[in-house]
């Protein structure tokens, strides 16, 4: 947290506000990523390639775990998508949360965890360069 003194509040809050387009554009694009960072993490990608990857073999723990972490994001990119993918993308969506409260019998439990990334993966791929 940083301390901002009387005299520079004062000074910050008399500054002229832009309002052009090309400003707010710019503002929104920002906010727009500052939004998707929160839920597209390095943890995220970790664990996608741990499902998808040429080399996923989980074991009951770890799968436990990520589907944890894939409902957690699953809530948080129920938040967040609207405000970065035009038009709304209510199919992916209602995939994705379809998969988030399913519990699935345990010999079941690895296919449920590769459909639910690649649900993650369509989001991501509408959110494009937001989620990069």
């Amino acid at each position: 947290m940083v301390a901002v003194t009387e005299d520079v509040a004062i000074q910050l809050l008399s500054r002229r506000a832009s309002t052009d387009d090309e400003t707010v554009r710019i503002l929104l694009g920002g906010l727009r990523r500052s939004l998707a960072y929160e839920a597209v993490t390095d943890e995220l990608w970790d664990d996608l390639e741990a499902v998808l990857g040429e080399h996923a073999r989980l074991t009951q723990f770890e799968t436990a775990v990520i589907v944890r972490r894939f409902r957690k994001a699953t809530t948080t990119f129920v938040e967040i998508v609207p405000h970065l993918v035009r038009p709304y993308p209510l199919d992916e969506l209602t995939r994705l949360i379809d998969l988030s409260v399913e519990q699935p019998r345990f010999d079941a439990a690895h296919g449920h965890l590769r459909r639910f990334a690649l649900a993650i993966l369509a989001l991501l791929d509408l959110m494009g360069d937001a989620a990069s």
